[in-house]
């Protein structure tokens, strides 16, 4: 069972008491009236490499803006931290560091060691998506190389930008992990929480300066830690999401251009699913006609995926129906299905986006683009994108292949000058080419 300690203190902790419990707790919940005082204790937790990502602060004057009591609100972040349990986060070492005699004492080599919110990636699920790179792009500050992606330590910000880009989910921050985060919000909505604040400890005690913002405060090491994944899911159980990070402020903050980065995604994605006009309002008491499939209302907690934001479009005029994204695809988002006519099939909801299929076309057929279609969003149903009709041998009738792929093979040998006797061998099966090779051969 998951060992959690919960702590009113009416004046800041000292900070090898509270170093001392995050390391002997699974998780540490202090309540107070502090905020300002917040950052400098947990940039201690950090430098005394105690676990400070296990330790949750909670100001009294959340209960007022979150308007839920405090048993509700401790229970909230209990199942946080019981669902953070499981994940390690990335550890660096810092062996300059000068620490007292009494630190060594406490920690033992343990003080050299630093946890941080550096992002990870689940290696064995991403390395077999060869030519997805979109992560790689993603950071401003070139933190991010090789595959599976990994984070250099000296120029990683800890922002969490890029896990909003991965379109797989499959990069993440450990020390907020998507399912912790996920049960955070599920166990706050289910308590009547309306509204959520997104802020980073500096942050924080400026939260409660605006009697105007209302709604529980969700602390992040930055609001780009809140992965455009949450987010979507925040929406869909029915949250209005504000991030609190003054631009006065920003522009101090190292942080800076990922900050803006992230809001410029979450303006993105809103304008997604935005729901159209249909003379009525549409799910208005969830979130958009787009959400629906997932926002449903659950007794107990259920992990839901992600929102895809992708599709795949085929140019019938040009797609021969080759079959070479589908062997490409590496989610299988596409498939070649042949009963009575060759038909080209999308899923939309594997696709993860990473362009593979559109790299891969000889004919240059393909495009994807970010959208989704409401009513196939995780029923499992594929969206036809292309299709052909069946080419037949001209001499026993057997199947050959799509017809289209037949005629655009034809046009490219007429084209280079291949005669029109020559091309005929295009229309017979692999059994009936061998006859008449051998036919031929005989005449000579």
């Amino acid at each position: 069972m998951t060992d959690i300690e919960v702590v009113n203190a009416q004046e800041p902790l000292p900070s090898d008491e509270l170093a001392r419990s995050a390391d002997e707790h699974d998780g540490v919940i202090v309540m107070g009236r502090w905020a300002s005082e917040w950052p400098r204790l947990l940039e201690y937790l950090r430098k005394a490499g105690a676990r400070w990502h296990r330790v949750v602060y909670i100001d009294e004057r959340d209960l007022d803006k979150a308007g839920i009591g405090a048993y509700s609100l401790v229970e909230a972040y209990r199942a946080f931290l019981e669902a953070l349990s499981t994940y390690v986060p990335v550890v660096v070492t810092d062996a300059g560091k000068i620490v007292s005699r009494r630190d060594l004492l406490r920690g033992g080599l343990g003080v050299f060691f630093v946890y941080t919110s550096i992002p990870d990636v689940l290696d064995e699920k991403c390395s077999p998506l060869k030519t997805c790179d979109i992560c790689l792009a993603s950071c401003p500050y070139s933190a991010l190389e090789g595959k599976p992606p990994k984070a250099s330590e000296k120029k990683c910000t800890e922002c969490g930008l890029c896990t909003s880009y991965c379109p797989t989910g499959l990069l993440y921050t450990p020390t907020h992990p998507p399912e912790a985060v996920k049960r955070l919000l599920y166990e706050l909505k289910k308590n009547g929480v309306q509204k959520l604040i997104v802020t980073c400890p500096l942050n924080r005690a400026g939260v409660y300066e605006k009697e105007e913002l209302r709604g529980a405060v969700l602390e992040l090491p930055c609001i780009a830690t809140l992965r455009i994944h949450e987010y979507l899911f925040a929406r869909q159980l029915g949250f209005d999401v504000a991030f609190f990070c003054p631009s006065e402020k920003r522009e101090k903050c190292p942080k800076r251009r990922a900050v803006e980065d992230y809001l410029a995604l979450i303006s993105e994605a809103e304008g997604i699913i935005k729901p159209k006009p249909l003379g009525r309002p549409v799910y208005s008491d969830k979130i958009t006609e787009l959400a629906a499939p997932l926002a449903v209302d659950r007794d107990e907690w259920t992990p839901l995926a992600r929102l895809e934001l992708f599709r795949v479009k085929a140019d019938e005029n040009l797609c021969t129906l080759c079959g070479a994204c589908v062997k490409a695809c590496p989610s299988n988002s596409l498939t070649l299905t042949r009963d009575g006519s060759y038909r080209l099939l999308f899923n939309h909801s594997s696709c993860i986006g990473c362009n593979t299929c559109v790299k891969i076309c000889p004919e240059k057929a393909l495009t994807i683009e970010k959208a989704t279609n409401p009513s196939l969003l995780y029923s499992g149903k594929t969206i036809e994108i292309a299709t052909s009709n069946v080419a037949r041998c001209r001499k026993c009738g057997k199947e050959i292949g799509p017809e289209k792929m037949i005629i655009r093979l034809d046009k490219k040998l007429a084209e280079k000058g291949v005669s029109k006797e020559q091309r005929e061998s295009l229309w017979l099966c692999e059994e009936c080419k061998r006859e008449a090779a051998m036919e031929e051969f005989k005449k000579k």
